[in-house]
């Protein structure tokens, strides 16, 4: 029996790199999907394509009323709302905290953090109706430790980490678990592709040859390990977070010796 059969799961982002790889893996583990994202033609392509079960709804994580509206019309869609994954958020362009301007802070802890809020806040009682469910929060390895030029970033993605631990007090007892997930550097347009306003990407700032697995991530890395989070054999899991990075934030790996 697929893991998500009869469960309606929600990803906002939908429509992006990883976004879509998780709308992707929870449809063919037999959930009803809604693909939330402000990009209408992308979203209704992949609606399209995965066919029944699958709905995209337009979504500012930013808006509160866009909020309810898209949990609404999840619930008329499919009676119940049991998994939120809060996977939109945004980049800054690198530049030093001070020549930052203080539109791009707000822009990124919007959508970053004030995004992941929203979500929580309107979907909780969505999903204690429906006997509990769960939500995980897209964090960042940037969420861990400081990175130079990021502050924006950086900051909305470590408030998230706390965010989390009190959702997690709050809702537990509702049956509702709410976990992290922090990716480090995955092959997406995320980190190949400058943000905008930006000449550089993230990508020319790592390379994966010092990690521990030295390679790049891939969208279904993140995917595998949200299925999981969400699933009833992550049933005593909330309030954690859940690293993966190849080893990037464990620092270079020895080199393999040859006899």
């Amino acid at each position: 029996m697929p893991r998500f059969e009869d469960q309606t799961v929600l990803v906002t982002g939908g429509t992006g790199g990883q976004g879509s790889s998780h709308v992707r893996a929870f449809h063919a583990e037999g959930a009803n999907v809604v693909i939330g994202g402000i990009d209408a033609e992308r979203g209704a392509a992949l609606a399209d394509e995965l066919g029944a079960r699958a709905r995209f709804i337009h979504l500012d994580v930013t808006d509160e009323n866009s909020w309810s509206t898209a949990v609404l019309a999840a619930e008329s869609a499919f009676g119940a709302l049991n998994v939120l994954v809060n996977n939109a958020g945004v980049q800054n362009p690198p530049v030093p905290i001070e020549n930052t301007d203080q539109s791009t802070w707000s822009r990124i802890l919007d959508v970053n953090l004030t995004g992941t809020f929203l979500g929580i806040k309107v979907a909780a009682p969505v999903l204690r109706r429906a006997g509990g469910g769960a939500i995980v929060n897209i964090a960042s390895t940037m969420s861990l430790g400081g990175t130079a030029y990021y502050a924006p970033y950086v900051a909305s993605k470590w408030a998230v980490r706390g965010l989390t631990r009190t959702a997690a007090l709050e809702l537990g007892r509702d049956h509702i678990r709410v976990n992290t997930i922090h990716p480090g550097v995955i092959a997406t347009s995320f980190i190949h592709e400058p943000a905008a306003g930006a000449t550089a990407a993230i990508a020319d700032f790592y390379s994966p040859e010092p990690f521990a697995i030295p390679r790049l991530g891939e969208p279904a890395d993140v995917t595998r390990l949200l299925l999981f989070l969400t699933s009833s054999d992550a049933s005593f899991i909330t309030g954690s977070e859940y690293v993966i990075d190849g080893g990037l934030l464990l620092g270079p790996a020895l080199q393999t010796q040859t006899a």
